[in-house]
């Protein structure tokens, strides 16, 4: 082996000792993200009306939390947002007949 040879191995081998390594991780998105959402709930006319209302928000699969306010007649509604999603709660409250507007969606 001459010289040159030999420096050229030597290179090589010591340029792969110093390259820089780039670790990467990998994103996971997050299966339990929760999210909140006030509906305009339209036709209650009594106090009665809530528990209907908070009854059929409930049967929608990932629902976790519901407070209907009669006084505003508005529901907040706390859900997974990968079993469910703000148009089907609006479906669950008007198949109920009681037709629901979405006002703004809060992220928690």
């Amino acid at each position: 082996m001459t010289i040159k040879t030999s420096l050229l191995i030597l290179s090589l081998s010591s340029s792969t000792l110093w390259m820089p390594t780039a670790y990467a991780e990998a994103t996971v998105a997050q299966p339990n993200q929760q999210q909140t959402v006030t509906l305009n709930i339209e036709n209650m006319t009594c106090a009665m009306c809530t528990v209907t209302i908070k009854r059929a928000l409930q049967k929608v699969e990932g629902v976790q939390k519901v407070a209907v306010d009669y006084d505003a007649k508005t529901a907040e509604v706390t859900f997974y947002n990968h079993k469910t999603n703000s148009a089907a709660l609006i479906k669950a409250t008007t198949d109920a007949g009681y037709p629901g507007t979405l006002v703004a969606p809060v992220s928690r």
